[in-house]
């Protein structure tokens, strides 16, 4: 336990030295990443309707069985596989412009278990040609279907609005993505040069790398504070005693007391 708390307190004391490396590959990265999501990828529009597949009624009677129930749910699967048919496509893509050349690719069928209902679904870049292409879709389909299956049991429960946001890319999703990304990638950058920086900070880092107490520690003396010690003039000494310029002739002469004999 007190091997991991060591271990763990190392990393931090590592990510707090290189702080500002690992904030600086963040906002790097982070920033890309928004950058990417805003203005490199293509958006995408999502439009959707519904159609309701109602039981057959036999003549004469308005009363639903659940026997008729069953047997319009056993037909979902089959309507969801023609509705991605040829058959179906091929008259999209004749009535829709600018529509891709596989509205496969950007048509999603769904539908909920033990539901009549089933959800067409359109991704495309353009919201117009998506809403286009929804609605034309359940049209074409609940036209063919009398024909192809002998039964008029489709009905249309919604139209596809032309929708005004995009559902992809995700802003806050790549953004937050490559925030943690770039955390990661600085806390590596940090380790990677903690582990070939062999130099000693401290006296802490000494006596845990030698296991021996530190009694003392030399300062360090740059250049240029040894170059302006050496540049620095001496005081130059004055006499004790100065006589002024000028008063030279107002000193009075010393007389000899010497006697001749």
């Amino acid at each position: 336990m007190n091997s991991q708390t060591m271990l763990l307190s190392d990393l931090l004391a590592v990510f707090k030295k290189s702080k500002l490396l690992i904030l600086l590959t963040v906002m790097i990265v982070g920033g890309a990443a928004y950058y990417v999501s805003q203005y490199v990828i293509e958006p995408t529009y999502e439009a959707s309707t519904q159609v309701l597949i109602v039981p057959k009624q036999e003549a004469g009677s308005n009363v639903v069985d659940s026997t008729q129930v069953s047997s319009s749910l056993s037909l979902i699967n089959t309507y969801r596989v023609i509705m991605r048919s040829p058959a179906i496509l091929n008259e999209v893509q004749e009535q829709v412009a600018n529509a891709p050349d596989d509205i496969s690719e950007v048509l999603l069928v769904e539908s909920e278990e033990e539901s009549q209902v089933i959800n067409i679904v359109v991704e495309y870049s353009d919201p117009i040609v998506a809403a286009n292409i929804a609605n034309v879709i359940t049209e074409v389909f609940a036209n063919e279907i009398p024909d192809l299956m002998n039964i008029d049991n489709v009905r249309i429960l919604s139209v596809a609005d032309v929708p005004s946001d995009p559902v992809a890319p995700s802003t806050v999703m790549y953004t937050g993505i490559g925030l943690i990304v770039g955390f990661v990638i600085g806390s590596v950058l940090a380790l990677i040069r903690y582990t070939f920086d062999k130099r000693i900070r401290d006296e802490k880092e000494a006596e845990k790398l030698l296991a021996l107490p530190v009694i003392g520690n030399i300062p360090v003396i740059e250049k240029r504070d040894m170059a302006a010690k050496r540049s620095k003039p001496e005081p130059v000494k004055e006499d004790v005693n100065p006589v002024a310029k000028g008063d030279e002739t107002n000193v009075p002469p010393t007389k000899d007391t010497r006697q001749s004999s």
